[in-house]
């Protein structure tokens, strides 16, 4: 299947929605309903599913914020990582065709195939580990939830920052089609459409598919490219069946496919931080190109009304994932024009059986048992494109050539497993208290074969190459970690009154351990990471369900941080270690309130404080040992602010809408070591956006600005002592357009 496939999957859904469909509010009925000015006289009711049972937000003792499709499509978030534009709590950090996220100050930095997110990003219930293809799957959205603290009880492995969970609208018994058309500058055009076709009275399909694409906001001198731009299709088909009253099935296809330049990176020398400008135009030496396919079919099956009311939900999925990468590695240590060259193929299963009772009794339990698996093939390295300086042809030294030969190449087969129990209690001592109690027993299991292949001259030292039996050399990767760890959850829920929760809450998170990955020494195994974190929120409505206020405040106990750092067992060269521990705490605040007839304004807030212990020293990549002592975490901004406000004016026969929104966030930096290199410094964006929805119609246009003032922000900052530079990348710049949407 190639780019094309989303449009056809839209196409062929047509006729049959044509011959069916009818007036409709929406296409299919999500689980909640959107809040918003408009809907009534008070904000509506969201169910959610963060304790893998529905229950109101509001009801929910868990810290989360919850975008509805309409919130994403108004703002304009398409990926998630243009989700950190929104939720303070969430920072996403790009790493050149790997982002990684970040929530509370929590994240995995090792985006290798041996390290795990701590944040996983679950589409319905689907987990992976390789975050190249987090750009697809947002679309035909019926909510996103972002979970924070550990929720590694009912909600999958590795959790120990959070989880981001992508639920989609899923086929139902009511025809219908949606779609939307939007064109900007840098030649954007971004196309989504679907359609649900109820086939009988208990088989509904449902079709939906987008195509984005714009052109590069970074021109690339040198080599003449735009980077930073989009290219990308995706198409899904569902099936959800209903053979008998207490049975549902449902089965989900999905096909991925992008083609473009990727996201590039400005070099600078080590130790320096180059004046970023306008950050649109600055020089490459290698070509960059990013290619990704991938597949995923996803399955689940329930069966209520067990011996009364018992349910039983088998869900499975399988992915399969290519991603071919090319980065530009020049620099200065060595005179030739390089790529790094990453390809890795993974498969990914997951499947889990859960049994649960019903919500209303007197106790509510749910245990299960879940099973992942990752099986990834390895084939990167570095490679000279063309030797420079005295080396380039016709130079004194054009006869050590080196060009088209890696320096290094990795040849390795990874198999990650993972296996767990669970379960979680709920028990209502009364009208007013509720206590929860929950655990899971992990066992996690990583194996590697294979190794890299070192060619000494092509790597580091042309001049080696006079030195003829000493120029190549083989590093056996073959590693191994098993281990197996409980975590556990306790909660207590307090109801003073009807629209208010009281809760507080323990949980100990755990994320897998590995081994390192350098290619230059045999594995050494590092630790898991665990986390003890505390949580005492409130969630509230009053004034008639006007105004909505929710707060928390929480502490953490971190410990086996894994951070980067060189080491002699590694002839000196970088990988992942246990280096010492670190506290967070911390407070969020969320704010909603309408005013007038249609006016709504919404702030989010959170206060973060994170620090090193004391005495911890980590080796740098140059091989200098640093304290980190006291330290902020990476990706830990202080304060984080978001806020919008919009008001429904009724004009032109029907209404215009006006909207304003903005993030704030302090400086952080994206490193252990603090350095003014690595800081992201304080920033203010804002968006604009103008809806016009006729009255009865079933369309709405949005013109729409997003970083109004282009601002210059970072997405990533590193430094590399593998070719002695800084790379710097950046979050888009100021873009704008219009937007026309329908739904029949």
């Amino acid at each position: 299947m190639n780019r094309f496939v989303a449009a056809l999957l839209i196409g062929a859904s047509m006729p049959a929605i044509a011959t069916v469909a009818h007036a409709q509010d929406n296409a299919a009925p999500q689980v909640g309903a959107a809040e918003g000015a408009g809907n009534g006289p008070g904000l509506a009711e969201i169910v959610v599913t963060a304790n893998r049972a529905e229950s109101s937000a509001q009801k929910t003792a868990v810290a989360l914020t919850v975008y509805t499709g309409a919130d994403l499509a108004q703002k304009g978030i398409a990926n998630v990582q243009s989700l950190a534009t929104m939720d303070p709590s969430v920072n996403v950090t790009s790493s050149t065709g790997s982002a990684y996220v970040a929530v509370r100050g929590i994240a995995s930095t090792d985006v290798t195939e041996i390290g795990d997110p701590s944040v996983p990003i679950a589409r319905d219930g689907f987990y992976t580990n390789r975050s190249f293809s987090i750009g697809t799957s947002m679309y035909d959205i019926a909510r996103i939830e972002v979970l924070k603290g550990p929720q590694g009880t009912l909600n999958g492995r590795n959790s120990t920052g959070g989880l981001i969970s992508l639920i989609t609208n899923r086929p139902s018994d009511t025809a219908g089609a949606y779609g939307s058309f939007e064109v900007g500058n840098y030649r954007a055009l971004n196309v989504e459409a679907g359609g649900n076709v109820p086939l009988t009275d208990t088989l509904a399909v449902r079709f939906s598919g987008i195509h984005r694409q714009h052109d590069g906001y970074r021109h690339l001198t040198g080599i003449n490219i735009d980077g930073d731009d989009e290219n990308t299709s995706s198409g899904r088909v569902q099936v959800q069946w209903k053979p008998v009253s207490n049975v549902k099935l449902w089965a989900s296809y999905q096909h991925d496919d992008i083609n473009n330049v990727g996201d590039v990176a400005m070099v600078s020398a080590l130790g320096t931080r180059p004046d970023f400008g306008d950050a649109k135009s600055f020089p490459n030496q290698a070509l960059t190109s990013n290619r990704i396919k991938g597949d995923r079919v996803r399955w689940e099956g329930t069966v209520n009304d067990i011996l009364g009311d018992l349910s039983l939900t088998y869900a499975g999925g399988w992915d399969k994932q290519s991603w071919a990468h090319k980065l530009d590695a020049t620099g200065p240590a060595y005179p030739a024009i390089r790529n790094f060259n990453q390809s890795e193929a993974p498969t990914t299963w997951n499947h889990e059986v859960r049994l649960s009772n019903g919500q209303n009794n007197p106790l509510f339990f749910q245990v299960g048992f879940f099973h992942f698996q990752e099986t990834n093939t390895i084939n990167s390295g570095i490679l000279n494109l063309a030797m420079t300086g005295d080396y380039a042809p016709g130079g004194p030294l054009s006869f050590l050539d080196f060009s088209n030969v890696y320096g290094i190449h990795f040849d390795y087969h990874v198999k990650t497993k993972s296996d767990a129990v669970f379960g979680q209690v709920a028990y209502k001592l009364n009208d007013q208290w509720k206590l929860t109690v929950g655990g899971r027993y992990t066992r996690d299991e990583k194996v590697r074969t294979g190794g890299a292949t070192l060619n000494y001259p092509a790597l580091a030292f042309p001049e080696w190459g006079f030195v003829f039996p000493f120029t190549t050399g083989y590093t056996d990767g073959a590693g191994r970690m098993t281990k197996s760890q409980p975590t556990w959850h306790l909660g207590l829920d307090y109801n003073p009154a009807a629209n208010s929760l009281i809760y507080a809450k323990y949980d100990r998170g755990y994320k897998s351990g590995g081994f390192n990955s350098n290619g230059s020494a045999a594995s050494i195994p590092y630790g898991p990471e665990t986390l003890d974190a505390f949580e005492l929120g409130t969630k509230n409505r009053f004034l008639n369900n006007r105004l909505q206020l929710n707060a928390d405040v929480f502490y953490s106990n971190y410990r086996g941080y894994q951070a980067s750092q060189t080491a002699g067992v590694l002839n000196g060269s970088a990988g992942t270690f246990n280096v010492g521990s670190a506290k967070i705490y911390g407070a969020e605040l969320q704010a909603v309130a309408l005013f007038g007839e249609g006016g709504r304004i919404d702030l989010n807030a959170a206060w973060l404080h994170t620090r090193f212990g004391d005495n911890i020293t980590v080796t740098d990549g140059g091989g200098t040992d640093r304290q980190i002592g006291g330290h902020q975490l990476p990706n830990a901004p202080k304060l984080s602010v978001s806020g919008g406000i919009e008001y429904a004016i009724p004009a032109f026969g029907g209404t215009l809408t006006p909207r304003a929104d903005a993030k704030y966030s302090s400086s952080f930096y994206y490193s252990v070591f603090n350095t003014a290199d690595t800081q992201s410094r304080p920033y203010l964006t804002g968006n604009l956006s103008l809806q016009f929805a006729p009255q009865g119609a079933q369309w709405n246009i949005q013109a729409f600005v997003r970083n109004v003032t282009d601002k210059v922000v970072l997405a990533n900052a590193a430094q590399n002592f593998n070719s002695n530079t800084n790379t710097y990348q950046f979050q888009p710049p100021r873009t704008y357009g219009v937007r026309f949407g329908f739904k029949i």
